[in-house]
């Protein structure tokens, strides 16, 4: 053993050259485990390059000691500056990931943006919002789908933005904001310390400004209406109009996801806690979820004129003995849908001659209503579940021409009474 590994030694001086030297390590066993290669620091007296390979790359150490000293000689004649081999390989993996970068299609990246798109807390968006954000992707998709996203600039994109939008004004607006959102991702680095893949987001225009809503300009339900909206519903979802038009304003999918553990008769008090929806794909079955934002977790008030009829739905429709049964039972499902409901409603809005209303239109006239009875801003978004007093004025405060004819009478009549005195 002893001879073996002298005759092994000799043979690795051997190895040496006048400039330098690849050296075999070996273990206790007597075993190649490494080729070390070492040379002169060339710009650095009395240091020395060294780089380590595998047991089997002997062929491969030589070689890029030869390839060295070539690159050495040139420094030495000034024909080009030598860079260590640890900053050219850092420099040469900046220079791949570079090109890897480069060929990145938009339409693979928009993928991929889309896949992970998350709410800013980290949580997964609902399935509705999934498909409300592939449904704007797919406004601008078709025009960017064949670019690298490197090759998208300011003068592409306004190419697609001067072009007609038949979605509409509010659509082009939405796709706007995804289209700057997607390519602003795309000038932050990886989670992984990945460099960027743009160096600064290509969408320099503005957003659209928000069209002017229909909404705004539907007055609120009347009394007389409401009747024939709830005469017009089938009789195990008639309580529904009512709590959206005169009981926390209810959306549709706060209707389907009552359950009976949300209604304290005693305290006349609805406990607002879920929506439902279909999933993270909205394809699949109804189930309960989250409502659609944290403020809409609320507490309402059940007037008292309600009362009455909802003691005889929960008697004829409901399973109070099981408190999470729905309140709003379907024919042919546990969890009644937002499908089925609005689709009743739409066959009742006909026969009321309010085709224009929705339970949304519902919601806007409960807040409207109760502005016109004395409410204040802060007890409507209480009632409604807002946070933005900009949203409750702009799209749940209508304006009743009656009213607002007499308030504008009453002042005159008072500054004129009084000017006369």
């Amino acid at each position: 053993m002893h001879q073996n590994r002298y005759s092994q030694k000799k043979q690795s001086r051997k190895a040496r050259s006048k400039w330098g030297t690849v050296i075999a390590r070996y273990s206790k066993d007597g075993e190649i485990v490494a080729w070390q290669v070492r040379y002169p620091h060339p710009t650095e007296s009395g240091k020395r390059v060294q780089r380590q390979f595998k047991p089997w790359q002997e062929l491969e150490a030589r070689k890029w000691l030869e390839e060295e000293k070539y690159l050495v000689d040139l420094q030495h004649k000034g024909i080009l500056t030598w860079t260590h081999p640890t900053l050219r390989k850092r420099e040469a993996m900046q220079e791949d990931d570079k090109t890897k970068r480069d060929k990145v299609k938009f339409c693979d990246y928009v993928n991929w943006w889309e896949k992970n798109y998350r709410l800013p807390n980290g949580e997964d968006v609902a399935g509705g919002t999934r498909r409300n954000l592939h449904v704007d992707i797919g406004h601008f998709m078709p025009f960017f789908e064949n670019l690298l996203l490197t090759e998208i600039t300011p003068m592409i994109i306004k190419e697609w933005y001067d072009a007609p939008h038949c979605e509409g004004p509010w659509a082009f607006r939405r796709s706007c904001m995804r289209l700057k959102a997607v390519l602003e991702s795309a000038t932050k680095a990886g989670l992984d310390g990945s460099a960027s893949l743009l160096q600064f987001n290509p969408f320099i225009f503005h957003i659209p400004p928000a069209p002017r809503s229909s909404r705004i300009d539907i007055p609120p339900v009347t009394p007389h209406e409401l009747r024939i909206l709830a005469e017009s519903m089938p009789t195990y979802t008639r309580l529904s109009v009512f709590f959206s038009t005169l009981a926390g304003g209810l959306r549709c999918g706060e209707l389907c996801g009552l359950q009976i553990r949300d209604i304290d008769l005693d305290k006349q008090t609805l406990h607002v806690r879920h929506s439902v929806n279909r999933g993270k794909t909205d394809r699949g079955t109804v189930q309960y979820g989250k409502t659609k934002t944290e403020s809409s977790v609320r507490n309402v008030h059940i007037p008292d004129a309600i009362m009455p009829m909802l003691r005889q739905h929960l008697c004829d429709y409901c399973d109070i003995s099981t408190p999470d049964s729905p309140v709003f039972v379907p024919k042919r499902s546990k969890i009644m849908s937002q499908t089925t409901l609005e689709r009743q409603f739409a066959k009742a809005r006909i026969k009321a001659n309010r085709p224009d209303l929705t339970f949304q239109g519902l919601r806007a006239s409960h807040a409207t209503l109760l502005m016109l009875q004395g409410g204040t801003l802060r007890e409507v978004m209480n009632e409604l579940g807002h946070v933005s007093e900009k949203v409750a004025v702009r799209y749940y405060q209508l304006t009743v021409a009656e009213h607002q004819s007499h308030i504008v009478d009453t002042l005159a009549r008072d500054f004129i009474f009084e000017s006369s005195r």
